[in-house]
């Protein structure tokens, strides 16, 4: 068991989730138009969930980057790594990813609890910090829409 909670392999994991769950909504979104023989674009002006959802599910790619831009720069929980696993453990819990949700804590619980100087450079903890305000923000936006609707 403690094999599989090894930071790396949970971080491969969560890499995998979100990258295949945005090309899993694109097939999805596909066979629906397809389905209703009308095009991706007339499914997505009718169905507005389905275009707020879209948007929550293409946000994935994004926190994917950053997780690709932090790549083994630390294992530590009192790290960028850690900061950024945080703010996605939130943004998934209010994106109601929960599968991503507990992604994120398997892999956040795994880091070592010290604290470590980051090997990234300045301009990448600045991507990183724009990328989590970026995506912070949408993400706040996508839900108030969604429970204005």
């Amino acid at each position: 068991m403690a094999v599989l909670l090894h930071p790396t392999k949970i971080k491969r994991f969560l890499f995998g989730y979100w990258l295949a769950i945005p090309l899993l909504f694109g097939v999805y979104s596909l066979i629906l138009a397809a389905v209703q023989n009308v095009s991706v674009g007339t499914i997505f002006k009718s169905i507005s969930s389905l275009t707020l959802t879209s948007i929550v599910v293409l946000l994935l790619f994004f926190q994917l980057f950053g997780l690709y831009i932090l790549g083994d720069s630390s294992d530590c929980r009192h790290s960028l790594l850690g900061t950024y696993l945080k703010f996605s453990l939130i943004q998934q819990l209010c994106s109601f990813n929960i599968p991503g949700f507990l992604l994120c804590l398997l892999f956040y619980r795994s880091l070592l609890n010290a604290k470590e100087d980051t090997s990234l450079s300045k301009q990448g903890q600045w991507t990183i910090y724009g990328l989590m305000g970026f995506v912070g923000l949408l993400s706040i936006l996508i839900v108030w829409i969604r429970l204005s609707l």
